[in-house]
């Protein structure tokens, strides 16, 4: 989900980048203003980003002309934005324990809606992880909280389905709440579990700028689309907290990201008018934001705009910052080596 536990990912995204950089360029110029970037579901195979990646600059000012684009960044500059960004990350997993407990409660109750507003607001909370990379042994506990019964050979019924979404299922599917007590208590454990582990995490600067763009894309692609939460159907909630996420990371690197350029107030106008579009959202919808199929169809065509246009300028971010590697690049391989992928 949007804490990445697609490990095959890899730098796929450059040529979107770059398209998206012309885009900032022609707005810049005044030229693209009606430019329409198409970032749909099947579009969000943005990668990883790992080892010795692009090297592309976003365009400054000056490029073109002679004079000087922005230095490339120190990897060392990272590590005050991603320690912030583990500091908050914790917090959310600290604010999940309680809606957790809650849901515990709810479903000891026996009330079924006081046990999905639990659900809603502890898998919001599970969603605004959304840059920890979670790899080898952390990846098997992330697919414990937040797995889908997706590739299980008994589907809802395996006893490897376990965590957020087979209380979803259970919640939305008329599963007695009873059963699904001890799903919820397990669900306590793995997260705690989680919470001590999570400061030992390890994010790269590249995956970090890279998952600035990401986070949005996962969320058009598994929760707009439901296929992650084809019961609760809480794609915009999880757009939400994909949004929390991603103005978090970019928080994180406006140091970063002010270097002589306009990338940080770039970024901040596409998030602002998605952060709107959610809020009216809200607005009519009595003050909860709505399942997926509770949008009407100009809600769905507004919420899908917002999320393109910040989508398209969240794209600058992995080529703005480019990163210096620490250690020399190794050499290019003869052309008849074997490279492992």
């Amino acid at each position: 989900m949007l804490i990445a536990r697609k490990q095959t990912r890899r730098l796929v995204c450059v040529a979107a980048a770059i398209a998206a950089v012309l885009v900032g360029v022609a707005v810049a110029l005044g030229t693209g203003g009606g430019s329409d970037v198409s970032h749909g579901a099947n579009s969000s195979v943005v990668a990883r980003t790992t080892g010795a990646a692009s090297r592309s600059r976003a365009p400054v000012e000056g490029d073109g002309d002679g004079r000087a684009s922005a230095p490339m960044v120190s990897a060392a500059a990272f590590t005050v934005p991603v320690t912030a960004y583990l500091t908050y990350a914790g917090r959310q997993l600290s604010l999940m324990k309680p809606e957790i407990s809650r849901l515990q409660q709810a479903l000891a109750a026996g009330d079924r809606g006081a046990a999905r507003d639990a659900w809603l607001a502890a898998y919001a909370d599970y969603l605004k992880l959304g840059a920890v990379y979670l790899e080898g042994p952390l990846a098997a506990l992330n697919q414990q909280i937040d797995g889908t019964p997706g590739g299980l050979r008994d589907g809802t019924a395996s006893p490897q389905f376990t965590g957020l979404h087979r209380l979803e299922f259970g919640l939305w599917a008329g599963v007695q709440l009873a059963a699904l007590q001890p799903w919820a208590r397990r669900l306590w454990s793995d997260v705690s579990r989680l919470q001590r582990l999570l400061p030992r995490v390890e994010i790269s600067p590249l995956d970090y700028a890279t998952r600035a763009h990401e986070i949005l894309e996962d969320a058009v692609r598994d929760l707009l689309s439901g296929t992650d939460v084809p019961w609760s159907g809480a794609g915009v909630l999880g757009t939400a907290a994909a949004l929390t996420a991603t103005e978090e990371i970019v928080r994180t690197l406006e140091p970063l990201l002010t270097r002589g350029q306009a990338t940080f107030a770039y970024e901040q106008v596409g998030l602002s008018s998605l952060g709107q579009t959610l809020v009216s959202l809200r607005r009519a919808h009595d003050g909860t934001l709505p399942s997926n199929a509770q949008l009407t169809q100009m809600q769905r065509e507004q919420l899908d705009a917002s999320v393109r246009g910040a989508l398209e300028r969240l794209a600058l971010i992995p080529v703005t910052l480019d990163t210096a590697p620490d250690t020399p690049t190794p050499p290019i391989p003869n052309a008849d080596a074997v490279i492992d992928r």
